[in-house]
């Protein structure tokens, strides 16, 4: 197994395009964010990749 394993990960760029999001994907990444990002976005977002399904901490 590569590197990280199943560790799960986000890619937050500035990079925004469509075929940025696609590449990220395709690059094992399980969500793309582009920034700016809202803090609320970003904890619903590091909520989901730990297997929660609420953002209410």
């Amino acid at each position: 197994m590569e590197k990280g394993g199943k560790t799960p990960a986000a890619a937050v760029t500035a990079y925004a395009r469509f075929e940025d999001r696609i590449r990220a994907l395709r690059f094992g990444y399980q969500m793309h964010i582009a920034k700016p990002v809202e803090p609320a976005e970003l904890i619903a977002v590091i909520a989901s990749l730990a297997g929660r399904h609420d953002s209410h901490f």
